[in-house]
């Protein structure tokens, strides 16, 4: 059969519960892969509030490692994702991400990115512990001299070849 005679029909059903919609525009991206669509899809289908991350997603949606960076990259290339990281509580830098159904500019992402309220770290401290004094593996450290400068002639025979008087010998 050729392809001017293929007939298509198309059956949907509208699900009750639990769906999402999205643009034929993001489905149909020209410059997107299959993974980035997946990963988006994925990533907009999740409840309203939901903290997951972008790999999260990507393991969860069985992405592997790299298409997932691929698929990542194509995402922020076209403005669907952005990142930043920022330092919260006691020097911690996390990351924050914005995923979009629309792209968005990067001055549109800083806008909405500013908005939300930095996370407050909640992990417990772990006090700072100080690193033992190594101990040597053979003998004490000792540092190499460096005052004064290389005698050019040591004063004695340090090359490898054999004697004269071994030579001697074996004549």
């Amino acid at each position: 059969m050729d392809k001017d005679s293929t007939v298509i029909y198309r059956h949907f059903n509208a699900p009750s519960r639990a769906f999402t919609q999205f643009s034929n525009e993001l489905i149909r991206h020209p410059r997107l892969s299959s993974d980035s669509v997946r990963l988006l899809t994925w990533q907009l289908s999740l409840p309203q509030g939901a903290l997951e991350s972008l790999s999260t997603s990507a393991q969860r949606a069985r992405i592997g490692g790299c298409a997932f960076t691929r698929a990542k990259r194509q995402l922020k290339e076209e403005g669907f994702v952005h990142e930043r990281r920022i330092q919260v509580a006691r020097g911690r830098w996390i990351t924050q991400q914005l995923v979009s159904n629309t792209p968005l500019t990067s001055d549109q992402a800083v806008k909405l990115l500013s908005r939300i309220p930095a996370p407050t770290c909640t992990d417990p401290v772990t006090p700072q512990v100080t690193p033992s004094t190594p101990t040597p593996a053979a003998g004490h450290p000792t540092t190499p001299p460096t005052d004064r400068h290389p005698d050019k002639d040591p004063g004695e025979d340090t090359s490898n070849l054999p004697d004269e008087t071994a030579d001697v010998a074996d004549t």
